[in-house]
């Protein structure tokens, strides 16, 4: 199965991949997707996502969603919390201020034998990640 990562941005904002570039809402969803499947880029996409709120006094206009449905999932298992404890740590604090929205694919976490009880409270599931993933491509996200 490839694993990825979608984010969808809805009136966020954009411009902290440009260096110098000022910060200006997006005038339509986007996404990405994760490539590496590792606590770096995952890191770096969340450290982005919390720059983005911060420019924005952390009002964003709808949260950004990540839609996990690989390997990556384990680094948010309650036994890796040690290890990734940064990583899980802003995640919950922007999900708490609902800069994002973390989703787990269902069908990985059985194929993986992942228990929903291993991951943090504030993670959702999706039956099937990469079709949750292409209905956000459908909805009209476009590439961020």
């Amino acid at each position: 199965m490839v694993a990825a990562l979608a984010l969808l941005f809805s009136g966020s904002l954009l411009a902290a991949a440009l260096p110098g570039a000022q910060l200006v809402p997006l005038q339509a969803p986007s996404f990405a997707q994760l490539s590496n499947h590792n606590f770096d880029e995952l890191s770096a996409l969340l450290m982005r996502a919390d720059d983005l709120a911060r420019a924005s006094n952390f009002s964003p206009v709808e949260p950004v969603t990540f839609v996990l449905h690989g390997d990556e999932i384990n680094l948010f298992k309650r036994a890796n919390y040690g290890v990734n404890q940064s990583l899980v740590d802003l995640a919950a604090r922007l999900d708490a201020f609902e800069v994002i929205d973390v989703r787990v694919c269902e069908t990985w976490l059985r194929d993986n034998q992942v228990a929903v009880t291993d991951l943090p409270p504030f993670v959702e599931l999706v039956p099937f990640g990469p079709s949750f993933q292409a209905g956000l491509a459908r909805s009209g996200a476009i590439p961020f």
